[in-house]
């Protein structure tokens, strides 16, 4: 059985990709292990225990990917605002129970050494390490992972759960000794192993039995009395506080919570804090092929700032060390480029997993009648798309990156479909004023707009959110300049976040853009080829039908869109990746013949900034959340050489 991305993972759990083979299955015993000078002290004084007791019995072999590196140093970089939490799962927070390899092809060991899988994909069984120990040196056991299962069958919890709180395939646990246990569901699921896998694999790994059962009821029961008297109206509310992994409820300002990760919590991210650092966890549990401890680097210092002309400016000045988030945008890629020099850094290339600088989504699920029917009308979306000169939106904004593309797997991936890449995506007025009179729109006004199929004026108010992509203000006022000039009537609603988000479930949008995911990621991210979760926001009621959530707004989907689903449900029980390949073509395949969201162009590759004595950095990077870039390529191995 294969461990491919999208697969189950291997039954044994120790295929493991090409370089790191030999490395991970290298015996830890036969290597002289050293620690990283700064605990030395700390160890001759007895205030930490030696290497030897601190390490488990088998730590994770990891080969460096240039050189043995050496120990020391700050990596810098920095937070925009003190919600960006995200930058810190991709450096910090990426150690489940297994990881995707540095290709982004395979699912090999990690807190799990091995595991293994029932033919029916309804039991996984994992083994962990022996003497894994969270970083105040308690013990990481099946324990801790029971724990968190229990926690979220809680039906008043309302952390992040995943798979743990999926109520279409409820999950138990069963314990086997202190490093064995399984997963039992109820129904097959194919899917597991890439959500353990991808950056929501923290969840499962990261609570603590001993520090967080001190919150839950069941094994403290005073927990809702000193939930209370600590401020908090329920002991939910302070779990949540103290211990979840939410963008809601900040992990990472909590030093006292146990983490099973290369760095751990020194000055920490509050609402108000001017930066964040982190300090090498004297119990992790990887070392490098000579035995030496990881991390190399000794801290990590984040600047919090909600200013992105800051960010930018402390880049320049040599005052980061390596980043991509917030800063490396194509309006700032010329002066970093000119920059190196004075700044004593280098540019880094990355793939990008999106498929799309930018999707148009038109609301299917409209609460006016008129023009949902509108929106819903294939024709309508077609002719849409033929009035965006995509070549003049790629050389103006792009500087003549990237190529025209509409919502549909990136070229590197297996599921690429080059019609349906590129369907509808020459700048054609003509076939877009067909388009437009198949979809029944009526004649053009006097001042030479489309009118509505009952001769009424036809105006499109399109929500825009230029504060998350700088380079969307450029794209959408050349959109509105195209479009108007093809006969469609377009206001532009440049709005906050929170509101963008609001206004979905009311269904009262005409369209939303936002970035096009699911480029790689295609069977994890499908949001634009069939009604998927929330982020399908042309057809958020149907979504809705498909997950049971917000049911006041739910609506039975077309009947292509339910075979979508009916088939994507088929996909998350099959255990054979080859067949979850086949099922995913399928969903495509309805996709492309429905041609639900408007794409734009697929974005060139973008870039990283590292200072020029950061060591074992790969290049190129690919580039995504669920692949949470740069974590696959093991920062915990990064190093600043002597200069």
């Amino acid at each position: 059985m294969d461990n491919t991305r999208g697969g189950p993972g291997n039954r044994t759990g120790r295929i493991v990709s090409g370089a790191l083979t030999a490395m991970l299955m290298m015996s830890s015993a036969a290597l002289a292990q050293q620690q990283a000078p700064m605990l030395d002290e700390l160890v001759s004084s007895g205030a930490l225990p030696p290497l030897e007791e601190r390490l488990p019995a088998n730590p994770l072999v990891v080969e460096p990917v240039e050189s043995v590196g050496v120990y020391g140093g700050t990596w810098r970089s920095a937070l925009r605002g003190g919600l960006d939490n995200a930058w810190i799962a991709r450096t910090v927070a990426y150690d489940g129970l297994v990881r995707y390899d540095r290709e982004w092809k395979e699912i090999v060991p990690n807190l799990a050494e091995s595991w293994e899988v029932s033919e029916d994909a309804r039991t996984y069984t994992f083994k962990l390490r022996e003497g894994l120990k969270w970083n105040n040196g308690t013990p990481f056991t099946s324990a801790d992972i029971e724990f968190a299962v229990q926690l979220h069958k809680e039906p008043t919890y309302v952390g992040p759960g995943g798979f743990l709180r999926n109520p279409d395939n409820p999950v138990n646990i069963e314990v086997v000794d202190e490093t064995t246990f399984r997963f039992v569901f109820e129904n097959p699921t194919g899917v597991l192993m890439d959500e353990l896998a991808s950056v929501n694999g923290l969840t499962i790994v990261s609570l603590s039995k001993e520090y967080c059962g001190q919150f839950y009821p069941p094994l403290n029961p005073n927990a809702s009395e000193e939930a209370k008297a600590a401020g908090f109206e329920t002991w939910e509310a302070m779990m949540l506080n103290r211990c979840a992994w939410a963008t809601e409820t900040i992990r990472f300002a909590n030093p006292d919570l146990p983490f099973m990760n290369a760095w751990m919590v020194e000055e920490p991210l509050t609402g108000n804090a001017s930066r964040v650092t982190f300090v090498r966890n004297p119990y992790y549990w990887k070392v490098d092929t000579e035995g030496n401890q990881l991390p190399y680097i000794d801290r990590l210092d984040m600047r919090v700032s909600d200013s992105l002309e800051e960010l930018t400016l402390m880049a320049l000045n040599g005052e980061i060390d390596f980043q991509d988030r917030h800063i490396a945008t194509v309006a700032n890629q010329p002066l970093f480029f000119d920059g190196q020099e004075a700044g004593d850094y280098r540019l880094g290339e990355n793939i990008p997993s999106s498929m799309n600088t930018m999707t148009i989504q038109f609301n299917m699920n409209h609460v006016d009648p008129v023009r949902r029917e509108l929106f819903a009308n294939r024709d309508f979306r077609i002719g849409i798309s033929h009035l965006l000169d995509r070549q003049e939106i790629i050389d103006v904004v792009f500087t003549g990156q990237g190529e025209p593309f509409q919502a549909a797997p990136r070229p590197e991936s297996p599921f690429y479909d080059e019609e349906m890449a590129k369907q509808y995506t020459e700048f054609d007025p003509e076939a877009a004023d067909a388009a437009f009179k198949a979809a029944g729109l009526g004649e053009k006004n006097g001042d030479g707009f489309y009118t509505m199929p009952d001769g009424s004026p036809l105006q499109i108010t399109i929500d825009t959110i230029s504060a998350f992509r700088t380079e969307w203000t450029d794209m959408m006022e050349l959109i509105q300049l195209q479009l108007e000039a093809g006969g469609i009537d377009v206001e532009l609603n440049n709005i906050d976040r929170t509101l963008y988000y609001d206004k979905r479930p009311l269904g009262d949008y005409d369209a939303q853009i936002w970035q096009g995911d699911g480029g790689l990621d295609v069977i994890q991210e499908p949001r634009y080829y069939m009604p998927s979760g929330p982020e399908s926001v042309w057809a958020f009621r149907w979504q809705a039908w498909f997950n049971g959530t917000t049911p006041d707004v739910a609506e039975e989907p077309a009947p292509w869109a339910k075979q979508q689903m009916d088939l994507y449900n088929q996909l998350r029980e099959e255990g054979d990746a080859a067949k979850r390949d086949e099922l995913m073509k399928q969903i495509l395949q309805l996709a492309k013949e429905n041609f639900p969201v408007i794409g734009v162009s697929l974005p060139g590759n973008g870039y990283f900034i590292a200072k020029n004595n950061m060591r074992n950095i790969p290049e190129p990077m690919l580039h995504a959340y669920l692949f949470p870039t740069p974590a696959p390529y093991d920062p915990f191995q990064w190093y600043f050489a002597a200069e």
